[in-house]
């Protein structure tokens, strides 16, 4: 067994490769430190992706945390926002959730969960972390007859989408006659999204709804994205989404097939959530990377900014410190706090189609008329052979410079003193699509310079 986390810590999570780095005894050492911070017969509520890897941890985990005297309130695969509704729902003490999720492709993580559904913050997660570099100090161990149930609760998804529905006015969007094509990246939302937007009315094509063994390309990847916007089109659909592989946010691709960028979508919720529309007195949180624009935007719609850095757990925290009416994180994460304190990709995905049934619109004529930032862009080709991995390779890139960065599905933002670039694959084409903003001109352009340089060097 490992001696210590160190080489499991990645921004302030527990991400590594099962069975080589990440293995089922420090799974199982890992959930006794956990279950070890609640008292004895407390309940948490544990579930996982599709993945046999995420299965295999989540079951050693169980263990260790059953031999503290836990209860467990199993919800076997499920989203991770499902997993934060129950935990919430239920009034359980907290939770853990292993994924693979989109930015570790190959790794597994875990995250960990507290009463009001909010990941645990960098220094909580470090806390266990050091716990485990001191094990079996710290463990409770229980008599036999104390030791945690185990209890399925395969009941939650019908409460989860039946709650979902009432955030919205089915009525208006049953009316709208709206058609729908969904891509569930083989997750768990395939057995969610189908029957909630049948529910309200959606004419829905669903795609990639199963169970499919994990591979070394990120999902959605850039074939599955770009299968999602050819049949967007090919069906004269109205809207387009691409899950991620948890559940906690979507790409959007309007009626021609083409992406609804991260801003449009924040300056659309401001504009026509009626919820947010009369918060004003009560601010909007982001991330400092945000364009000036968008800033601005929002700012002259009535509501200040709250600006905190998208370290894990920190926007939820926030949003309950602050009263936020409203939060969005550049990895294309937005909170509601009306529903909850995270991202749930469904509820996004909701108060979208509610706004094109109210407005009786496309999104693209939508967002036309909304601001967009003054960058320096660029396009660089590349070869068909490195247009799967491009993804993966562009992390490479940034960790070994020293960039921060954020994962965006299709876009990867790398973000500097005063500066941030957003690559993008193209949906038509093998090229990348930079696209670089600072209020220095010579800032943006020396690093869409440096970065362009870096893909170059790809081939």
């Amino acid at each position: 067994m490992a001696e210590n986390l160190s080489e499991l810590n990645k921004n302030g999570r527990i991400i590594g490769r099962a069975n080589y780095i990440f293995t089922p005894e420090i799974s199982s050492v890992i959930g006794s430190i956990h279950g070890s911070l609640f008292s004895e017969n407390e309940t948490m509520v544990i579930g996982r992706d599709y993945h046999n890897d995420s299965r295999m941890l989540k079951r050693g985990y169980t263990s260790g945390v059953m031999g503290t005297g836990v209860n467990i309130l199993n919800l076997s695969d499920c989203t991770y926002p499902l997993l934060q509704f129950t935990i919430r729902r239920f009034g359980a003490s907290g939770g853990v959730y292993f994924s693979g999720g989109h930015l570790y492709s190959e790794d597994v993580g875990v995250r960990f969960v507290d009463a009001g559904g909010i990941e645990f913050s960098t220094n909580e997660t470090k806390r266990i972390i050091e716990a485990y570099n001191i094990y079996p100090k710290h463990v409770r161990r229980v008599e036999p007859s104390k030791i945690g149930q185990i209890t399925a609760i395969p009941q939650t998804q019908d409460v989860y989408i039946k709650s979902l529905e009432q955030f919205v006015d089915a009525k208006k969007i049953k009316e709208a006659k709206l058609k729908m094509v969904i891509d569930c990246s083989y997750g768990p939302t395939g057995k969610i999204t189908p029957l909630l937007l049948n529910g309200i009315g959606i004419e829905v094509i669903a795609l990639n709804t199963h169970y499919r063994e994990r591979s070394i390309v990120p999902v959605p990847s850039i074939n599955t994205i770009r299968n999602t916007a050819d049949i967007v089109k090919a069906s004269n659909s109205h809207l387009g989404v691409c899950f991620d592989v948890d559940g906690s946010r979507i790409l959007v691709l309007d009626e021609n097939g083409l992406e609804v960028s991260y801003e449009d979508l924040l300056m659309l919720f401001v504009t026509f959530n009626k919820k947010i529309q009369q918060s004003k007195s009560s601010p909007i949180i982001t991330t400092p990377s945000i364009s000036p624009i968008v800033k601005s935007f929002i700012e002259e719609s009535g509501f200040s900014v709250v600006q905190v850095e998208n370290y894990p757990g920190e926007i939820s925290r926030k949003i309950r410190d602050v009263r936020a009416c409203f939060a969005a994180a550049d990895t294309l994460k937005f909170y509601f706090p009306n529903f909850g304190p995270y991202s749930d990709g469904n509820f996004i995905l909701l108060k979208i189609i509610e706004i094109l049934a109210t407005q009786k619109d496309l999104i693209s004529s939508i967002v036309k008329g909304f601001p967009k930032g003054i960058k320096i862009n660029k396009t660089v080709a590349i070869s068909e052979r490195n247009i799967d991995n491009i993804h993966n390779r562009l992390i490479e890139f940034a960790e070994v410079q020293g960039f921060r960065y954020h994962d965006i599905i299709n876009e990867l933002k790398i973000i500097d003193e005063g500066v941030y670039t957003v690559i993008k694959v193209d949906l038509y084409r093998n090229a990348l699509l930079l696209s670089s903003e600072s209020e220095d001109k010579g800032v943006a352009k020396k690093m869409i310079d440096e970065i362009s340089a870096a893909i170059e060097s790809f081939e």
